[in-house]
């Protein structure tokens, strides 16, 4: 994320659930669609969010997987008829998506918080450093 789009969340009067979401804990759109997917219809296997998604079965496969990967879903097997199994999905719930968000902003405010306390010396700094190649240049 950029400063800009920083700067654009802090500053818009009205924050979405998914800007919330992407913005703290870096997940795609798409990723966002099959979470509330999942925690709407209750545990769910690839083809289920696959066909609410309207997405191929390996795609939905492949986001599902980035939720597990990003603690967002579990998966487990569940057996089927003649020794078969598929996998199920279920969502973390939302209180605890809410507290891995509260996490997340607040870890990052923490490191702001030491970036700002370290900010006038890394402009002093700056400062040195940019008169050093002003004061090389005049000497050449």
């Amino acid at each position: 994320m950029s400063l800009k789009d920083l700067q654009s969340l802090i500053t818009t009067p009205d924050m979405s659930a998914d800007e919330i979401m992407r913005c703290a804990l870096g997940v795609r759109a798409t990723e966002i669609e099959a979470y509330c997917a999942v925690v709407a219809g209750g545990a769910s296997t690839v083809q289920e969010v696959a066909d609410r998604l309207r997405k191929s079965r390996s795609t939905a496969q492949r986001i599902l997987q980035n939720l597990v990967d990003k603690g967002l879903a579990s998966r487990e097997e569940k057996l089927i008829g003649l020794g078969g199994y598929q996998y199920v999905y279920r969502p973390v719930s939302p209180e605890t998506m809410k507290k891995a968000v509260r996490g997340s902003l607040d870890r990052w405010y923490e490191r702001m918080i030491g970036e700002l306390d370290a900010l006038p010396e890394k402009i002093e700094e700056m400062g040195r450093s940019c008169m050093d190649r002003y004061d090389q240049q005049r000497t050449r």
